[in-house]
Order: C-alpha cells, then structure tokens, then sequence
C-alpha cells in the first residue's frame, strides 16, 4: 500500500508501509531521501536513456511514537501561585530539512498576501498624499498574484482504507465544531489558597479557540482540511502532517508524531454559561472549607461546575495544545473516532 503526494515544483511526498520518503528533482539531476534513511543522488542525460545512481547513508532507528506517551508530555502543573505559560515549541523546532521547500513557499506567500494589504490600506492616505496612488494598484496586483500563483499545490491519492481513516478524523473534528464553547487554555497555576478561589486547585487563562473546515488560501489540495485558530497560531491538518503557522511562520509536524489524549474535567465557571455545559454542581467564588460561603465577602456569587471536555495534543517536537470544549459529549464522541 502506497499513497503518493505530488507538491509541485519537483516535489514529491511518498507514503507507504516502510515509512515516508521524500524527493525534489529537476530534469537531469533528483535527490531523494528514502523511507530507510539513505538518500540516493540520480544523475541523468535527458533523452539518452544514461543515468548514474549514487545513494548513501543508513536507516536510522525510528523513536516511539508520542502518542503512547502523551501524558508525559503534558505541561506540569506548577507549585506555587504563579501563572505559566501553556504554549508549543518556536516554529523552528517543526522544520524538518525533507520538507522546507514546502514551508518556505508558505512563508513567501504569506508575506506576499502581507504587504499587498499593507499597501492596499495606503488608499486611505491618497487624499493628502497623492503620490501615494500607485501603491493601492500595486497591492492589488500582489494580492491577485499570492492567491493565484502563490498556492502551494499538495495532490494525496489514498486508498479505500486510507480515505476512510482520513475522513473519519475530519469528522471527529467537525463533531467537536458543533459545540457552544471551545478554549484554549494558554495558563496554568497551582492555587495554594483555595478558599478565594472558589475552592479550585488549579487556576487557568483560557480564551476562545475555533475549529473550521477550511483550507486556507496558500494551499491548494483535493481532501478536506481542518483549522484550528488558536491564540499564537493556526494548525492545518492533512493527511500525513500538521502544519503549524505563527506570526507568518510555517513548521510541519508528521501526523503520526502528534499524540492526542481526551480526559474530561470539573470546572467552575465564572464566564457566562455556555448553552450545552453539563452542570454537575456549584460552590461560591469565596468558599469555607466546609463548603458553604464566606460570609465577609458581600458580593459572593455562587459559580456552577461544570463538567468539560478536554483535549490535549502534544508532539517529541514541542507541540503542547490544551483546549476545553462546553460539550462534553461530544468530546467523548471525538474521543471514539479519532483513534
């Protein structure tokens, strides 16, 4: 079983049983670095039939999977009352040398369809700088040319099991979509005093996170992709990789390194109630240990708990994502089709 990705520009992805491999060639001459670690130079005399075949290097032993560890990689939770940051890895860490062809064409593209904005908002200056007129039509020819020229073109030919997987994962995560609330939570710290902290243990920075089946516009392919727009970047998820994008940068992460481990969690909400939360209880914002409140504090709300879904994806290369999710079920839902 093989499934073959042609990017373009001489680019090729081959994906099998023994691993993945990868190739970039011009007539004449193509490099290629094979699933068993060696990489292999042909040099050819187009049209003459003679070529001459140089390869080298040895497979290396290949590192477990994450996924089997995802608990380890997760972020501990400090021991004091400071906040810390729950964040992945800077973009170089997800740059493998086989595929920067293809990140550094996503990175001139992004920068292109940048600065055609930038000089399309110089418009609003024309009128007390005239000599500014051109600018707005250069930045509308930049525009046209990144979306029309600059698009990177992934082409996946997969098998009947292949497509079946894929499209089962997609459908886990438009399944998750469906919920009132998503949150990443980008703060951790552990609470020492929990009486005015409505009895919790762990207090956490969270903001709003969204999940969409779209495919941006520097990317041109013929399956469905997931985005996942989170406070620091955006994930693409392919069939066989993750890109990452942050700050214009572009990282890649193999789909098989990415562990993702589900678990649910009680948690006292103190933002507006989203509409398909499961509430399993409530305490008060100022708490006795005994559970019942602070009488000293006059403006002493009582907060329901909720339970969430949680979700954490983490990768050896420094992925580290945590995102709770309003429903529940359907986490558990997720839960069943992602494996």
């Amino acid at each position: 079983m093989r499934k073959s990705i042609n990017l373009g520009g001489g680019f090729k992805i081959n994906l099998s049983k023994s691993g993945i491999g990868y190739s970039w060639g011009v007539p004449g001459y193509r490099i290629t670095r094979t699933a068993k670690g060696t990489t292999r130079s042909t040099y050819s005399i187009p049209g003459t039939g003679l070529s001459y075949v140089d390869e080298s290097g040895r497979n290396r032993n290949r590192t477990p999977s994450s996924r089997n560890n995802a608990r380890n990689n997760i972020q501990p939770i400090q021991q004091q009352e400071q906040m810390c940051n729950i964040e992945s890895a800077e973009i170089e860490s997800f740059k493998a040398a086989e595929i920067r062809n293809i990140t550094s064409a996503i990175e001139k593209t992004i920068r292109l369809n940048k600065w055609s904005t930038v000089l399309i908002v110089c418009a609003i200056l024309i009128p007390t700088y005239p000599v500014l007129t051109l600018l707005p039509i250069i930045g509308i020819i930049l525009k046209i040319v990144a979306h029309k020229s600059g698009t990177v073109q992934l082409e996946y030919t997969l098998d009947d099991d292949k497509k079946d997987e894929y499209n089962r994962r997609i459908g886990a995560w438009k399944i998750l979509a469906e919920g009132d609330k998503e949150w990443q939570v980008i703060q951790e710290a552990h609470v020492s005093n929990q009486k005015v902290n409505a009895g919790a243990d762990r207090n956490v920075k969270r903001v709003v996170c969204k999940i969409e089946e779209t495919t941006p516009f520097y990317i041109n392919t013929n399956v469905d992709t997931i985005q996942i727009k989170l406070y620091k970047e955006i994930l693409i998820f392919l069939p066989d990789k993750v890109f990452i994008i942050r700050k214009g940068k572009v990282g890649l992460v193999n789909y098989e390194d990415v562990s993702i481990l589900v678990s649910q969690t009680r948690f006292i909400e103190s933002d507006p109630l989203p509409k398909d939360s499961v509430v399993v209880g409530s305490t008060w914002q100022y708490v006795n240990k005994n559970g019942t409140p602070d009488r000293r504090y006059g403006n002493n709300r009582q907060l329901p708990i909720c339970q969430y879904g949680v979700v954490y994806l983490t990768s050896g290369t420094g992925l580290n994502i945590e995102m709770q999710f309003s429903n529940v079920n359907k986490t558990q839902d997720f839960e069943e089709l992602i494996r």
